[in-house]
């Protein structure tokens, strides 16, 4: 797996929010992230989990185990970034764009995966392929192409 991208960042691909607790998530062509509260217009604003990241190295190696295609969006995150091995982020500081995200744990697949896809919650739980989640700590406006580099 490919655990970083050109100058060693990792770009953003795509970008959801979801609405509501168990509504779809609706993808976006701009994030607002916003300080100790999350994302805007995002369930999970004023939650423990501010922003849900995952790496699209990660994501093909739990499909390949799955053997189906699947679209990432079905994961229900927040962020697809290039890459790989997003594990190695948590305990770390990150730039997500112009935002600064303290990256705090793995997301564990839950079982909802199984209903986009049967199986698929068991693929993404190996070596953290399920993604990381951070809480914001500066905020920006998040668009494709905006890297995430580990603060240094």
């Amino acid at each position: 797996m490919d655990d970083s991208t050109t100058n060693g960042a990792h770009r953003v691909l795509r970008m959801w929010v979801r609405p509501e607790m168990d509504a779809a998530t609706v993808e976006r062509t701009a994030l607002t992230l916003v300080p100790g509260h999350g994302i805007d217009g995002d369930h999970s604003y004023d939650g423990r989990r501010h922003v849900t990241i995952i790496f699209q190295d990660d994501w093909a190696a739990a499909l390949r185990d799955h053997g189906r295609d699947v679209d990432p969006q079905a994961r229900r995150a927040n962020v697809l970034v290039t890459g790989g091995n997003g594990q190695r982020f948590v305990g770390q500081t990150v730039r997500l764009g112009g935002a600064l995200v303290e990256v705090k744990g793995i997301v564990n697949p839950c079982p909802v995966m199984d209903k986009a896809s049967n199986g698929l919650q068991a693929a993404l739980a190996p070596q953290g392929r399920g993604g990381v989640w951070g809480r914001i700590v500066e905020g920006a406006t998040l668009r494709p192409g905006d890297e995430l580099l580990p603060e240094r």
